[in-house]
């Protein structure tokens, strides 16, 4: 099945079938002028209900910074890694890993490398 890439203001963000081609999607965001200049750019690929699931990139280096989450979520690196703190403890998230965060939050949010990643937010309903 062919997967068109959409830009980012007429794209569906809900439906009952959303399909993605991340690979491309990435490279898509990198070629952006705000990651050029940013080293960061976040595009949303769902909104439905609760849950809003956005993909994000991070150039080396980047510091994201903290990350408060008032609800559940999960962060899953696709390309790269992430060094983050928790209760002052140093953390690395790499490639094909996945985190869940209850409520609470992460300090000094760090790319590791190129990075790319598919963070799910669950909001009050």
């Amino acid at each position: 099945m062919e997967v068109a890439a959409m830009p980012s203001l007429t794209r569906p963000l809900a439906g009952e079938h959303l399909t993605f081609a991340l690979p491309r999607i990435i490279s898509e965001m990198r070629d952006e002028e705000g990651y050029r200049r940013s080293g960061r750019a976040g595009r949303t690929l769902v909104k439905a209900g609760p849950l809003v699931l956005t993909v994000t990139v991070i150039a080396d280096g980047v510091e994201v910074g903290t990350h408060h989450a008032e609800t559940p979520m999960t962060l899953q690196v696709l390309e790269g890694a992430l060094a983050y703190r928790v209760d002052d403890e140093d953390q690395e998230l790499g490639e094909g890993e996945f985190l869940f965060f209850g409520p609470g939050h992460a300090r000094d949010i760090r790319a590791s490398g190129d990075t790319a990643l598919l963070l799910t937010i669950t909001r009050d309903a």
